[in-house]
């Protein structure tokens, strides 16, 4: 039989293992929406590198020289 004390213990960590997981939740939104903005901008720089190698005819089959 669950004492009343084990069953409030129960309860704590419960409460305190559904906070760590919101705090958690978050931290991974955040870092995800990081993440995003970088590749982002990643994709808009190599874009760029491209497009001037471009213009000065440096582009072979290879890729950038």
């Amino acid at each position: 039989m669950i004492r009343f004390r084990d069953f409030f213990s129960q309860g704590k960590l419960l409460s305190v293992q559904r906070k760590e997981i919101e705090q958690l939740q978050a931290e991974r939104k955040k870092l995800q929406a990081e993440n995003n903005s970088m590749r982002e901008g990643m994709r808009r720089c190599i874009t760029c590198e491209y497009r001037q190698a471009a213009k000065k005819g440096q582009i072979r089959a290879t890729g950038i020289q």
